[in-house]
């Protein structure tokens, strides 16, 4: 997921002032944030340290939080209270300025959790002095110190700095990032387990009984992730990786470490895919972060080396790149959205043009570059732009530099122009030569966006077995001529999803209703009403019948059956109606989902997990919501294939 974006602050022994950072102005600047933590009274006391001082003295702080003291060089400074909130005039000759505050944070209109469960200090909000002068997060160094009662643990931003310690003032711990715009901090009643993989030192905070039944394993987890990703990309940018959780559920990468949700911890493959996306968040969106308002590539390069790259291991990389297709299928003809307009955030389809689209990209390039030049180019990446930020020109720039060709153009329209070309096949002739056979026909691509740089996959298949052709298709139509040695049997254009392209007649899948801004629910009873609104992020109207809009019928199972059968609608290309003790699946002719159960509690089973099965055409589940079928209906796509007659 995206990281979230903070500042704060440590504690009252003295830290020193080791690393510095340099913002763009050239104005060498060091923070030294010391907080310490009373989780119980959801309180907080606090000292930061900035050397130089801002330039301004005007900043703002939560209420609940008062500054206590302020100082020039060791000498006093009057606060003043403004109408937007604090104003300190620092003298000119000043070398550093010192800020005091404490506090409580109780509010609950504001993303601040401080408790004995778990805190956090989260978000661009001013529970630390935000000054004037830092409203474009210019980077600085950092030293950070927290303390909690005993009992708990804590951990921010940057890498740990030597051991933690545990005495009679409870835990302290030190951090340190040379090169930062934001920091987290996160405590917990966390036991605490360590390991050193690549010079690393991985660690989890888990609350006991997690930490007995999961740590070792997130352990030799993170190790593995550790490994394969340092081979590829070399050194991570931090000297420390901590999994720590949080009654929240979330699933978030921040600079060293990341929060998993207690709930999802225990899932089979929460270590093995989440806990792999978040650790490559330590190359790309921490250890280099995006410059602002060039469009947010970060999460479309951790999809594709994180989450992708352990489908291809499993020799699932086509079911992957055919599902990222169909998902964005079902974007609806009103999203006109570019990858340049994706900057991050939970809207669901943002979020499909930012990660699957991206991703996409990311795959059509390795294709198109190699995979040796592909990987110097995540190098280079990583190095060039390491603590500092980087757009999507920097990475044309990047990758060009690796594979030693332009890449600008490839880029900017893959970037900037809105859609996904369409393809056609057509003239398709073959014929016998004096060397063999030859088959030959056009290439047209479609769409808002026409023409994108595409080098279009064709496998031909013969009785010896299949021989493939790339076809380069840089505008609107090419002509090809293939030259084979046996008689061709078939041809078939993209067979493996290798392109990112409208699929010619994508699957319906639950996720093009959930998409639709037109779709409505039909309840047949009055659990079906409790229940159906919990679906989807957002309510959906009521409809009455099969016409106007994507339809989800929700009800028992022998309600559902009888409506279909009432409006004349055929079954799905599998009887879906009695399996199970609960099932969805979608008719496409219609438009329309239907979700039925035989009982309440199977209904509201089904309906709570439907939301994670939004790539799929049917679910059935058994007794105690087991998962007994569940897939896609087949992608057909004649119109891009041509067999040949004996």
């Amino acid at each position: 997921m995206h990281w979230l974006i903070v500042i704060l602050a440590g504690l009252l022994s003295a830290l020193p002032l080791q690393a510095v950072a340099q913002d763009a102005a050239g104005v060498e600047r060091s923070v030294t944030l010391r907080v310490r933590l009373d989780p119980a009274r959801q309180a907080l006391e606090a000292e930061m340290r900035l050397q130089p001082p801002p330039a301004t003295g005007a900043f703002r702080l939560l209420p609940g939080l008062e500054v206590t003291a302020a100082s020039a060089d060791g000498a006093p400074l009057e606060v003043m209270q403004a109408s937007d909130g604090y104003q300190v005039t620092v003298p000119e000759e000043a070398e550093a300025l010192t800020l005091h505050w404490h506090g409580s944070l109780t509010a609950d209109d504001v993303p601040v959790r401080l408790s004995p469960a778990g805190s956090l200090l989260p978000g661009d909000i001013p529970w630390y002095p935000q000054f004037v002068e830092r409203a474009n997060r210019e980077p600085f160094a950092l030293e950070l110190e927290i303390q909690v009662p005993e009992g708990q643990r804590a951990v921010g931003s940057g890498s740990l700095r030597g051991e933690p310690q545990v005495d009679e003032h409870g835990y302290r711990v030190h951090h340190g990032h040379p090169r930062t715009r934001s920091v987290t901090v996160a405590a917990g009643p966390w036991r605490e387990r360590t390991r050193e993989v690549e010079g690393v030192r991985l660690r989890t905070l888990f609350p006991a009984e997690l930490d007995e039944k999961f740590a070792e394993r997130y352990l030799e987890q993170a190790a593995s992730h550790l490994s394969r990703f340092v081979a590829r990309l070399g050194p991570y940018p931090f000297e420390s990786f901590t999994v720590a959780t949080s009654p929240a559920p979330v699933g978030v990468a921040f600079p060293g470490f990341t929060l998993l949700g207690e709930r999802v911890v225990p899932l089979p493959f929460i270590a093995e895919t989440s806990l792999a996306h978040e650790l490559m968040h330590g190359w790309w969106g921490v250890g280099i972060g995006v410059t602002p308002g060039t469009g947010n590539w970060s999460e479309a390069l951790t999809t594709y080396l994180a989450d992708y790259q352990l489908d291809e291991r499993r020799g699932e990389g086509r079911a992957t790149r055919r599902r990222w297709l169909t998902d964005l299928s079902a974007l609806p003809d009103s999203r006109s959205l570019t990858l340049a307009d994706f900057h991050g955030g939970p809207e669901p389809a943002h979020r499909l043009l930012g990660y699957q689209q991206g991703a996409m990209l990311f795959h059509m390039l390795r294709r198109r570059i190699g995979e040796a030049d592909f990987d110097v180019g995540l190098r280079r990446l990583a190095e060039r732009y390491r603590f500092q930020t980087a757009s999507w020109d920097d990475l044309a720039a990047a990758f060009g530099d690796a594979a030693g060709e332009e890449l600008d153009a490839f880029f900017a329209t893959w970037v900037a122009r809105p859609g996904r070309p369409r393809l056609t096949l057509e003239g398709v002739m073959r014929r016998e030569t004096a060397d063999g056979w030859e088959v030959q026909g056009v290439l047209t691509q479609s769409g808002a966006g026409a023409p994108w740089p595409l080098a279009v996959p064709l496998d031909v298949e013969t009785e010896t077995g299949t021989i493939r052709h790339r076809v380069v298709l840089e505008r609107e139509q090419a002509t090809f001529s293939l030259s084979l040695p046996q008689a061709p049997l078939t041809l078939a254009v993209d067979p493996d999803f290798d392109l990112l392209r409208e699929l010619e007649t994508p699957p319906f899948t639950l996720r093009h209703l959930a998409l639709d801004p037109d779709s409505r629910l039909l309840a047949l009873n009055a659990a079906a009403a409790e229940l159906g609104q919990g679906i989807f992020e957002r309510p959906l109207p009521r409809g009455e019948g099969a016409q106007g809009g994507p339809l989800l019928v929700v009800g028992g199972t022998q309600a559902v059956a009888d409506w279909l059968a009432a409006q004349g609608l055929g079954e799905a290309p599998q009887p879906m109606a009695q399996r199970g003790r609960a099932r969805f699946w979608t008719l496409p002719e219609a438009s329309l989902v239907a979700v039925s159960a035989d009982d309440r509690d199977a209904l509201a089973r089904l309906l709570r997990v439907l939301r994670h099965h939004q790539s799929r055409s049917y679910l059935v589940q058994g007794d105690g919501g087991k998962t007994l079928e569940a897939g896609t209906w087949p992608v057909a796509e004649p119109g891009l294939r041509r067999d040949f007659a004996p």
